[in-house]
């Protein structure tokens, strides 16, 4: 049994018919119609197309006849479901998932034959999703680095304000804020500053040959002298300052103090040495140079009496200005309160 094939005159659906039935008049099974099955593929002929009502005797459609092949599924929708979907993995994957599914659904509103319309809709919904979800994400990190930028720029024109800067040291190296090292600035020429020279003859890294004289803590710090104004000792951190604005700190001495007698070699281990800090102004700058080993120091207390506690101390460092602090001093007991050192 052989077929030909012939299209609809009014809707062109194409229409498979057995060749016996060439010439008779059907239903065409999409829209409707009257019309005559063709073999001439090129002139197939509609009986009364303007009114199809008009033609109750035309026969519907029978066994001798079959309408197209069933409608495909869109390629693009498929791709702008696996795409979207993809972006789980793959941060970018929403782009040709959303191009995918805009062209799926332009195809299949011009073509009857293709379907998958519902796909390409969710392939579009999900990489709106994703893309709305990563474009919230990309917004909060711009704001976060936007608020970082903004505290950092904060504190440079602070400092720049303030033209403090602060200089660490440890051991014999001193580093800036930058990380670049800094070298220490010269000592004081003792012509120019007597009593430095007088202070100076006191420093002495051997503590065999020291005796802590019984006058008032003085001494020089980083070339400048050093003339105790004020003691205060708080949570085991002894603080000593002079009117010049020289500052003196030692931390990590423990509690109680009270009857203990502290010495450090310059050869001792910085992991277990108290640690000393020494500030002082070079113009509206403060600097500071802090040691937790290489330094020489006696310390001791007495019992503490009326929130004050007696004490002597004998402290040098290892710097080129050779600066340290001899004698005694009454400091003034703080209440104590959670932390550690000044």
């Amino acid at each position: 049994m052989s077929e030909f094939k012939f299209s609809c005159p009014v809707c062109g659906q194409k229409i498979s018919c057995d060749a016996t039935l060439a010439g008779a008049e059907m239903t065409c099974p999409s829209c409707q119609a009257c019309i005559v099955a063709s073999a001439d593929v090129s002139s197939p002929t509609p009986i009364a197309p303007t009114d199809i009502s008009a033609q109750p005797d035309c026969p519907p459609a029978f066994a001798g006849y079959t309408g197209a092949t069933a409608q495909k599924t869109s390629g693009l929708a498929i791709a702008s479901l696996v795409c979207s979907l993809s972006s789980l993995v793959i941060c970018v994957g929403w782009l040709p998932g959303i191009i995918c599914g805009h062209l799926a659904k332009s195809r299949i509103r011009r073509n009857s034959s293709l379907k998958g319309s519902g796909l390409a809709a969710a392939g579009l919904l999900i990489g709106y999703l994703i893309l709305l979800s990563e474009m919230g994400t990309t917004a909060v990190y711009m704001w976060r680095i936007s608020a970082a930028m903004k505290q950092g720029f904060a504190e440079v024109q602070h400092n720049l304000a303030t033209n403090k800067i602060v200089i660490a040291e440890t051991e014999s190296t001193r580093v800036s804020n930058n990380g670049e090292p800094v070298q220490p600035a010269a000592p004081v020429a003792a012509a120019a500053n007597p009593s430095v020279e007088a202070f100076g003859a006191d420093w002495s890294d051997d503590l065999r040959a020291v005796a802590i004289p019984d006058h008032p803590a003085r001494g020089r710090l980083h070339g400048t002298d050093f003339m105790l104004k004020t003691a205060m000792l708080r949570n085991g951190d002894l603080k000593l300052t002079a009117p010049n604005g020289l500052v003196l700190d030692i931390y990590r001495l423990g509690a109680p103090v009270e009857g203990q007698t502290y010495e450090v070699q310059t050869a001792d281990d910085g992991s277990v040495n108290p640690r000393v800090r020494m500030a002082w102004n070079e113009g509206d700058v403060e600097m500071t140079a802090t040691f937790s080993k290489g330094y020489a120091m006696q310390l001791q207390f007495g019992q503490a009496n009326n929130r004050r506690i007696a004490g002597k101390i004998y402290l040098c460092f290892p710097d080129q200005a050779k600066s340290y602090v001899a004698g005694t001093f009454e400091a003034r007991l703080l209440p104590s309160r959670n932390g550690g050192g000044d």
